[in-house]
C-alpha cells in the first residue's frame, strides 16, 4: 500500500512539474507576443506622428506661399530695385522715384544711402559684439538680499543637499553677493562708454539717412 502511494505521489510531483514547465512556456510566449505587438504599435505611431508633421509642414508651406502680405512683399521688392533705362546716346532717363541729383553728373540711385545704412547696421553689430566680449570679460554681479537668502537655502533643502554642504554654499553665495544699492551706484565706466558710443553711432546713421 505505501509503495502505491508512493508511486502516486511521484506520478502526480511529475504532473506538477510537467504543468508548471508547460504555464512558464505559455507565459513567456504570451509576454513575448506582447512585446512585438506593442513594437509594431509603436512603430506605427511614429509613422503615423512623422506623416502628420510632414503634413503641417506641406500645409505651411503652402499658406506661407500663398499668403497675401508675402506676395505683397516680393512686389515690394521688386519695386524697390532703381532701373535706368537708355533712351538715346548722352540722354539717361530716371526710372519712377528716383531723383536726380543736381551736385553731380549722371543719376542718383541712392547708393550713398544704401551704403550709409549698411555701414551704420555694421557698426552697430560691431558696437553689439564688443559691448557682449566687455560683459563676459567682467565678472557675474550678484545681489545680495534676505529674499535671495531664503530661495537660495529653499532650493538647497529641495535637491537634498547635506546641512553641512548647504552651509557651505549658503556661505559662498552670500560671499559673491553685493548690496543692490552698490551695484547700482557702481555702474562700470566700460558700459557708459559703449552706451555713448552706440548713441553717437545711431546719430551719425540717421544724420546720413536723413542727406
Amino acid at each position: 500500500m505505501s509503495e502505491e502511494l508512493d508511486d502516486i505521489g511521484q506520478q502526480t510531483a511529475a504532473i506538477m512539474k510537467t504543468m508548471l514547465q508547460l504555464a512558464t512556456l505559455v507565459a513567456l510566449r504570451t509576454r513575448e507576443r506582447g512585446q512585438k505587438e506593442a513594437e509594431a504599435r509603436a512603430k506605427i505611431t511614429e509613422a503615423r506622428l512623422k506623416e502628420a508633421r510632414e503634413l503641417q509642414i506641406r500645409e505651411a508651406r503652402d499658406n506661407k506661399s500663398k499668403d497675401p502680405r508675402n506676395l505683397e512683399l516680393a512686389r515690394l521688392v521688386e519695386r524697390a530695385v532703381p532701373t535706368v533705362e537708355k533712351a538715346a546716346p548722352g540722354v539717361e532717363k530716371i526710372a519712377p522715384g528716383v531723383q536726380k541729383s543736381g551736385g553731380s553728373k549722371g543719376v542718383s540711385l541712392y547708393k550713398d544711402r544704401y551704403l550709409s545704412q549698411a555701414d551704420t547696421a555694421h557698426t552697430a553689430m560691431a558696437t553689439t559684439a564688443t559691448t557682449a566680449a566687455t560683459a563676459a570679460s567682467q565678472p557675474l554681479m550678484r545681489y545680495d538680499s534676505t529674499e535671495r537668502r531664503m530661495a537660495i537655502a529653499a532650493h538647497l533643502a529641495r535637491i537634498g543637499v547635506a546641512p553641512e554642504l548647504a552651509a557651505v554654499r549658503m556661505l559662498v553665495e552670500v560671499g559673491q553677493g553685493q548690496a543692490l544699492e552698490d551695484a547700482v551706484r557702481a555702474k562700470p565706466d566700460a558700459q557708459r562708454a559703449v552706451g555713448t558710443r552706440a548713441r553717437e553711432i545711431e546719430a551719425r546713421g540717421l544724420e546720413r539717412v536723413r542727406q
